[in-house]
């Protein structure tokens, strides 16, 4: 088991102990946000060690440009009267915050519907200028920062990048391609297949389950690569197992 929450390692310790509970064995992972916003250029890092400062650096940085927006869509949201009873002004609290959370929230008070909120969260972002999405790392600086921490470098549904050209400076950064995801149609998994080959690239499986309104959790219909597992190696945390006395 792995969760790979966007630019943080708030919830690791609680997704281990729940693998753990289960038997499971766990990876400690994330997704990297990279440059140029908007791109989708989305980087995973499996197994990677979440005290290590050049990451840690990194995401720093990705959390200030999200807060901002955070703080940009609740202002927007005031203005317009919509969710005041929620309390919104609690998320300048926490550790750790992003649009999506609070577009969880909404949603789950049947406030708006998703592609309101997200139509919402552009108006009160979009008009950023670029210079204030510059402590986001580019690609090669999140996979190096990976690699850096020990982990293995991933890139999430490359189906989603708007510009394809951009994955060409990627590809050869990259341990493996996600290329089972329920974001790619059906006809995008044989191109990410072909490429994932082309590279030498392994292909990996990732759910994005983000959990809006309560959504039941579906699991992988395609079962991952061994080969990839055997690489993970020792990055896996197996749960302890009881001796018998």
């Amino acid at each position: 088991m792995a969760l790979t929450d966007h630019d943080t390692f708030y919830g690791v310790n609680r997704a281990r102990a729940v693998a753990h509970r289960r038997g499971l064995g766990y990876v400690t992972a994330l997704e990297v946000t990279t440059y140029p916003h908007n791109q989708m250029r989305h980087i995973l890092g499996h197994g990677v060690d979440p005290n290590h400062p050049q990451l840690l650096a990194i995401l720093n940085r990705t959390q200030g440009v999200f807060r901002k927006q955070t703080e940009a869509w609740i202002k927007v949201l005031n203005e317009q009267g919509i969710g005041r009873e929620l309390g919104l002004g609690a998320f300048a609290y926490k550790p750790t915050v992003m649009p999506g959370a609070v577009l969880k929230l909404v949603l789950q008070h049947g406030l708006m519907t998703e592609s309101d909120a997200w139509a919402s969260v552009r108006k009160a972002v979009d008009f950023m200028p670029a210079e204030f999405y510059a402590p986001l790392p580019s690609p090669r600086e999140a996979i190096d920062a990976i690699h850096a921490a020990g982990g293995l470098a991933v890139h999430a549904h490359p189906g989603s990048v708007p510009d394809q050209a951009l994955m060409k400076e990627v590809l050869p950064l990259l341990d493996g391609l996600e290329v089972y995801t329920r974001r790619h149609k059906p006809d995008q998994i044989p191109v990410y297949e072909e490429l994932a080959r082309q590279h030498g690239l392994l292909m990996t499986v990732g759910t994005d389950y983000h959990g809006f309104n309560g959504d039941d959790y579906v699991a992988p219909k395609k079962v991952i690569d061994i080969r990839y597992l055997e690489k993970l190696g020792s990055r896996v945390e197996w749960p302890a197992v009881e001796q018998a006395s």
